[in-house]
């Protein structure tokens, strides 16, 4: 009898042993991405991907109890699958990473080397007067492109043409041709005490919007003509008619004598629009973009330029807002995953990518992020936009991990207090993304 029951025993504790020995399944969800975790995971290293999620969830969670709104998607574009995604969904203020919604529209719409073209002509015939002295009989004409970089040497150089056709009386106007588009100076949805560049075809160094200007009429196209009549009028060239500013374009004149042309590429105006956060540049951008169909042109045009560009990329259209193209105005939204989405699409095209990702501020070299995660592992390898205004911090773009990988990320804080509260929470993420 005892040997019998000792035998059961046996048998008894083996089949619990065996038990114990059999892999024993744990499913762990996160966010889109599920991995079975097996008993030979914890004896193995850690899969990359899996540290990162585990480090993010614990971050995602601190998000859940802050006060202000967060959302975040993080995409291996090398392994073509989501990392991690919290709130990827949802409404919010992208603040200047909108200029990367603006930037990747112009690259694959109009290429990096398309040009701004400011032209200038003269509009009329040369006559010679019973004095034997040459006269423009008719106008100067100056076509705005919205150009933010030209600069006083611009004028010098556009009075030096108009020396060249050796006259020495106009009897016509310095005219600056605005028809590129509307007459609207100001963004829909800015706020009156944001630094904010005036939307015309023509300025001298993106001349800002300033309250003082606003009750003085300051007017950058008439400045810039009122400058150039004068250079031309210290050339001993006398002007009969003054400047003006016209919304008709010059192709509807009889006569056009091509003078000068200025021009910069979409590449030239990007990297101060991107490492420099300059909402001129941006805003430009976003207009050359709409007046690639037609003259004329108000801010919906643009937008839709911008949405068909999301569209294409795979990005949601439905819920987002784009209202301008620098991110200043207060009725644009987006998702992390709508920017994600267009990172996404600019990587896998060589043509946008190889503008873009130059473009970029680095973490702890340049730009806007020169500043921020200096001596981690992030700097050097987060390469991405920031974007700021009153209760909004975004950063948006591509970070480098250990492995190698490129990860394309968004992260949009909406209602904090500091941006530098949302500055640290985006620094953590990144330092995760790389360590």
């Amino acid at each position: 009898m005892r040997f019998i029951l000792s035998l059961i025993l046996t048998v008894f504790c083996c089949t619990i042993a065996a038990q114990d020995n059999e892999d024993t399944i744990v499913n762990i969800q996160y966010a889109d991405d599920e991995h079975v975790l097996t008993k030979e995971d914890s004896i193995l290293p850690q899969r990359w991907e899996d540290v990162i999620r585990q480090r993010l969830s614990v971050i995602a969670q601190e998000a859940d109890q802050n006060y202000y709104n967060t959302g975040m998607c993080v995409y291996d574009l090398t392994d073509s699958t989501i990392i991690y995604a919290y709130n990827q969904n949802k409404r919010l203020r992208p603040a200047s990473t909108e200029k990367v919604l603006t930037a990747v529209t112009a690259l694959d719409i109009l290429g990096a080397r398309h040009p701004y073209s400011t032209e200038i002509f003269a509009d009329g015939n040369i006559l010679t007067d019973s004095l034997n002295h040459n006269i423009l009989d008719g106008n100067i004409v100056v076509v705005g492109d919205f150009d933010p970089k030209l600069e006083m040497a611009d004028i010098h150089l556009i009075a030096d043409s108009i020396r060249n056709l050796g006259v020495d009386r106009i009897t016509g106007s310095i005219i600056a041709d605005i028809s590129m588009k509307d007459w609207n100076l100001l963004g829909n949805g800015w706020c009156w005490d944001d630094e904010q560049p005036y939307l015309t075809p023509l300025s001298i160094g993106g001349s800002s919007y300033e309250y003082t200007n606003k009750k003085n009429g300051y007017d950058p196209a008439v400045n810039f003509v009122d400058l150039l009549a004068k250079d031309i009028q210290g050339r001993g060239i006398r002007i009969d008619g003054g400047t003006k500013k016209t919304s008709s374009h010059s192709d509807n004149l009889n006569f056009k004598l091509p003078l000068a042309k200025i021009t910069h590429s979409i590449e030239e105006i990007l990297q101060r629009m991107m490492k420099n956060s300059d909402n001129l540049y941006a805003e430009s951008m976003f207009y050359q973009v709409g007046a690639n169909r037609r003259r004329g042109i108000g801010w919906k045009d643009c937008a839709n330029e911008v949405k068909a560009m999301i569209n294409r990329a795979g990005g949601d259209t439905y819920h987002i807002e784009i209202v301008d193209g620098s991110g200043l105005s207060l009725y644009n939204y987006s998702t992390p995953a709508t920017m994600v989405a267009v990172l996404r699409y600019a990587y896998n095209e060589p043509r946008i990518f190889q503008v873009l990702y130059p473009s970029l501020p680095i973490a702890g070299v340049d730009g806007t992020l020169s500043k921020r995660m200096g001596g981690t592992k992030a700097a050097n390898n987060i390469h991405a936009k920031t974007g700021t205004v009153s209760g909004v911090s975004t950063l948006v773009g591509y970070a480098t991990a250990t492995n190698g990988h490129i990860l394309a990320f968004a992260i949009m804080n909406n209602g904090v207090t500091t941006s530098n509260e949302g500055h640290a929470f985006q620094d953590r993420i990144c330092r995760i993304l790389t360590e």
